[in-house]
């Protein structure tokens, strides 16, 4: 017999913020524990290998390789619950403060750095 998945885990909506550019991103993972902070930074690892290791091509992957990983402030914005509403506060944030480094929900395919 299957385990019915989980569906009301708490998500960490944070915000990565480049110093060099002020440009934003705002991104979201699920929470480990009650450990927001290390749940963030294990997400911002997998940011770092996607754009060096992976090479994948977006906004903020693009800045990553241009600035360097460490270029960039992280910040625990808010814990959500359930994912449905971690996703759609997600982008209702990024849309607020017109976060330059997301892509979903914003229709963007260019590169704001100009790389």
């Amino acid at each position: 017999m299957n385990r019915k998945r989980r569906n009301d885990r708490n998500q960490v909506i944070y915000l990565l913020t480049c110093v060099v550019t002020g440009e934003r991103y705002v991104g979201l993972t699920v929470a480990r524990t009650r450990a927001y902070k290390k749940s963030m930074n294990i997400r911002y690892d997998a940011h770092i290998r996607n754009a060096t290791i992976y090479g994948k091509d977006t906004l903020l992957y693009r800045a990553m390789r241009v600035y360097g990983p460490t270029a960039f402030t992280k910040e625990v914005l808010e814990v959500v619950r359930g994912k449905a509403e971690a996703h759609r506060r997600e982008l209702e944030i990024a849309r607020e403060i017109g976060a330059e480094l997301n892509m979903e929900g914003f229709g963007r395919k260019t590169n704001s750095v100009g790389v």
